[in-house]
């Protein structure tokens, strides 16, 4: 009998299976909240994390969640009983995704920005931070929407890897040096870019912070100055770890790693975090992008403020190279771990990162 999947590829039945489940519980919810009339969390401006679809005309957003949630449902349903239609995998699998995105917003990395900030916060005794906003049912939500979507996302990249033709087996030692060195192009050049961005939107916050003419916005106070120092860290942070991509450091663990060091790093462990800060950089892109577009305060602040604001209109290319440079470490380890590791002088084996 013959029990090979041709629609999944091995080892991502398990995601897709998260998928369906996550989104079912959604459809539930959406359900629920639709039929009894109940404010859904995500409309609800006045709170935290809370607004993805307070733009939206009033009563519309149950009915949006339910349809997204259910969109989303079918597409992983489809993804568990499809035995053909290999082709139309990470098309069922993108529109899920989009689907899902309509009901994000920027909670999530504004939680990983932020998060330094409120902790500090907290034991500064600054007013204007409150810990209890983490317990809001609306970054519940986006917390689970951003989990399923990462989901989907490894069915697509399961098959872009199999579509770029990075994966099969060379014909000869040249074709297979050929997609080697294609795969650390792409590596290097989107990963420099991913680097990049986040490191010019850190700078500008230092700068902010110690009211550097030109970065000096007046009217802000001093915790909202080490709200923005705490996420130039949290930038600053996420551009090393992505300069792990083209270091040896992202390949095998450093000596200073306890346990787990000189092991090699298991790919998903930078590919599948570099997709979810990938997706969260996105989703915050489309509100900033959002918000330019039809508030004149937004404009004003760009004119006011153009070193502090205009930094910001690199997140989408942020999300993107981020996105890529991932997508092409993943199959440069694939590429480069099928060949013997070249071996330095010691006799120990090297990771080759390009």
């Amino acid at each position: 009998m013959d029990t090979t999947d041709p629609g999944l590829l091995p080892g991502t039945r398990l995601p897709v299976a998260a998928a369906a489940g996550a989104s079912f519980a959604l459809s539930a919810l959406g359900a629920y909240w639709l039929a009894r009339d109940v404010p859904n969390p995500l409309d609800r401006p006045d709170r935290k994390f809370s607004s993805a679809l307070a733009a939206y005309p009033d009563g519309w957003a149950n009915g949006i969640f339910l349809t997204c949630a259910v969109i989303a449902l079918a597409g992983a349903l489809w993804l568990l009983a499809s035995r053909r239609a290999r082709a139309v995998v990470p098309w069922v699998a993108g529109a899920s995704i989009v689907a899902l995105l309509m009901l994000m917003d920027g909670s999530n990395l504004i939680l990983a920005g932020y998060l330094p900030a409120i902790l500090v916060g907290s034991v500064l005794g600054f007013d204007e931070v409150n810990p209890s906003v983490l317990l809001s049912p609306g970054l519940a939500l986006q917390l689970t929407l951003l989990c399923t979507v990462a989901a989907f996302g490894v069915i697509i990249a399961g098959r872009l890897r199999l579509g770029l033709g990075d994966t099969g087996p060379a014909v000869t030692e040249a074709e297979r040096a050929r997609r080697l060195a294609r795969a650390k192009a792409r590596t290097r050049f989107w990963t420099k870019i991913a680097i990049e961005a986040p490191a010019l939107y850190a700078l500008t916050r230092v700068l902010m912070f110690f009211c550097v003419p030109g970065f000096d916005m007046f009217g802000f106070g001093e915790p909202i100055l080490w709200a923005g120092l705490g996420l130039a860290v949290s930038a600053a942070a996420g551009a090393w770890l992505t300069s792990g991509l083209i270091r040896p450091w992202g390949e095998v663990f450093p000596r200073w790693i306890p346990v787990l060091r000189g092991r090699r790093v298991p790919i998903r462990l930078a590919v599948v975090p570099g997709l979810v800060v990938a997706v969260m950089v996105a989703t915050t892109a489309k509100d900033l992008l959002l918000t330019f577009a039809t508030s004149d305060s937004a404009l004003t602040a760009v004119t006011d403020w153009p070193l502090v604001t205009l930094p910001m209109l690199l997140w989408p290319l942020w999300a993107f190279a981020l996105a890529m440079a991932a997508a092409a470490y993943g199959l440069r380890r694939r590429l480069s771990e099928a060949e013997p590791a070249p071996v330095s002088r010691s006799g120990n084996s090297e990771p080759d990162v390009g």
